[in-house]
């Protein structure tokens, strides 16, 4: 009798289980969410999406890549010209519709492009970053598009480290792309996390990051710029954590009064050849990355400061300090800090590419030398 019981509750258990799996939902997409829906964007706007996501404009390509990653650059009507000037970093966009700059978008042009027929469907989104007090930023962009009625703005940076995994999946959630999203988080997050591991308990260099030095004038990344967490995370310290500002103006006395260890001079200089990074080796992009060096080390009273004194300063191409590529910069920069440690740089920058869709052309570098 209560082995019979025993059955026949292992059975009724069983069969509860299989009902279960039949009525439990699968993982929401975009196109099974239930529309209309509103989602909350990066300057704490709410958007009012009436239908799924099937064509978007991307007016910087840190939204750009963003967009790609997530496998979704096939819904990609309109790019700006920043979008444009990168054909080998978006071979599937180089030949979209150009919207303008991407500080000065088009409006009317876009207005045209979204509509099907004589109407707009409201299944466009035009992704740009947030700059709350600039004309520019996403709240100016939607104010530009208000003369047409069912295009939504969505504001997104993709170029803070601290926002970097949550807009990825809130894109990933509009796009009814969740599964890639984690997919590229995770990846994040390791790598992050890797780097997090390296420098554990290493002794923090004294680092001084030049952001510029027009007609001499010379800036530097203070304490609320990106690189200041980059170099927080990859074990320096930036010596000019205490000044007020995120990118203050400073003297070359005052660096050398400082007496850092460790010397990057920031350089957007685009490769002569038109690949990513620069050809290493010799070649034009060495040359110039050489001028730039010497043009920190031959500054006066230069030999007294210990990163010049130790062949510690460094040019940096500035690709990937900023953005979805960032955890790629982090990894260099925690090799500059400690060459010691056991990081592959070129790797993860392989693996990011793969995401979308690209291969690192052979002999290349970021940093000089």
């Amino acid at each position: 009798m209560i082995e019979r019981l025993n059955i026949g509750i292992s059975r009724g258990i069983i069969i509860l289980m299989m009902l279960c799996c039949i009525v439990l939902p699968a993982a929401s997409t975009g196109e099974d969410q239930a529309y209309p829906r509103t989602v909350t964007d990066s300057a704490g706007r709410e958007i009012s999406l009436q239908m799924p996501v099937e064509r978007i404009i991307v007016l910087n390509s840190d939204a750009a890549e963003a967009v790609a990653i997530l496998g979704a650059a096939d819904k990609v009507i309109g790019i700006s010209d920043s979008i444009k000037n990168k054909p080998n970093m978006f071979p599937e966009l180089a030949e979209k519709q150009s919207i303008g700059k991407w500080n000065d978008p088009d409006y009317e042009l876009i207005g045209e492009i979204a509509r099907e027929g004589d109407a707009i469907v409201p299944d466009l989104i035009v992704i740009g970053y947030t700059y709350p007090d600039k004309e520019y930023g996403i709240a100016g962009v939607q104010k530009g598009l208000s003369a047409f009625e069912g295009i939504r703005a969505v504001g997104l940076d993709f170029y803070r480290p601290e926002n970097m995994t949550r807009e990825i999946r809130l894109l990933g959630d509009i796009l009814g792309r969740e599964e890639e999203a984690v997919d590229f988080v995770s990846w994040y997050d390791r790598n992050v996390d890797a780097v997090k591991k390296a420098v554990a308990e290493k002794p923090m260099p004294r680092v001084y990051v030049e952001w510029s030095s027009k007609g001499g004038d010379l800036t530097t990344m203070g304490k609320g710029s990106g690189l200041h967490d980059m170099l927080r995370l990859a074990g320096g310290y930036n010596i000019a954590s205490s000044l007020a500002d995120s990118y203050p103006k400073v003297d070359w006395e005052w660096v050398v009064s400082e007496n850092p260890e460790i010397i990057i001079r920031r350089s957007v200089q685009s490769s002569a050849d038109g690949e990513m990074g620069w050809a290493a080796g010799p070649s034009q992009d060495g040359l110039k990355a050489a001028e730039m060096l010497n043009g920190v080390t031959s500054r006066a009273a230069a030999q007294t400061v210990d990163a010049v004194a130790k062949y510690r300063v460094y040019v940096v191409n500035w690709e990937v300090m900023a953005g979805l590529d960032d955890a790629v910069g982090l990894t260099y920069l925690a090799k500059i800090l400690h060459p010691e440690i056991d990081l592959d740089p070129l790797q993860v920058h392989r693996e990011y590419l793969a995401y979308l869709g690209l291969e690192l052309p052979q002999n290349r570098m970021l940093v000089y030398p």
